[in-house]
């Protein structure tokens, strides 16, 4: 389970970052350690020296999902299935393609229920894990993968095959069970790797 500070600096920073109304200031204290060492103080006392590790964990692909308007959904269910550490740790290098909220709103209420039940965790991870590589591959590398064949073939954490194509200036991911979802918006960099938002869900079937 994740350790509660490093939560509870995540949380402190999404209310610094939503309340800001300069967008370009708000990535700058995003990625900019030291301004997260002077501006976040948890519980209203007095500074805490972040370490190292903080550090990396505030910059991870798990605070840029937590703290973009468009991923909520995904960074609860994150938390519920339990891979949040995942996504924190500065040992991995990672390619994320997180659903915006929209994706999970579209869920039949049926499925929405399944997903919600503690005893379908296991296929909560499966599902959440389906969208995130083993690799950081940002929008150049992955047109470049996609440019070789004509399509890229990406293997998930969750074991399975996606495929990515390019039409125009727009980026496709499918799962090969009929799920194909559109990329909205690339390359938001974390310290461990890299987030896409697409508009839809992948083997959630």
């Amino acid at each position: 389970m994740q350790k509660p500070f490093s939560y509870l600096l995540i949380f402190t920073l999404m209310f610094t970052v939503f309340s800001c109304k300069d967008e370009t200031q708000n990535q700058e204290n995003i990625s900019s350690p030291e301004s997260v060492s002077e501006n976040v103080t948890p519980n209203n006392s007095s500074k805490k020296e972040l370490t190292s590790q903080d550090i990396a964990e505030i910059r991870s692909v798990m605070a840029r999902i937590m703290t973009d308007p468009q991923l909520k959904k995904f960074a609860s269910y994150s938390v519920t299935a339990e891979i949040s550490e995942l996504l924190f740790s500065d040992k991995e290098s990672l390619t994320v393609f997180a659903p915006a909220d929209v994706a999970f709103e579209n869920f039949s209420d049926e499925r929405k229920k399944f997903f919600a039940m503690p005893t379908n965790k296991v296929k909560l991870e499966e599902m959440l894990k389906s969208h995130i590589l083993n690799e950081k591959l940002d929008a150049v590398a992955l047109t470049q993968k996609i440019a070789a064949t004509g399509k890229a073939k990406l293997e998930t954490l969750a074991g399975i095959n996606l495929i990515a194509t390019k039409t125009g200036e727009d980026l496709y991911i499918s799962d090969g069970k009929g799920s194909k979802v559109k990329v909205i918006k690339a390359d938001i960099e974390g310290a461990n790797g890299v987030v896409y938002i697409v508009d839809g869900v992948l083997n959630a079937n």
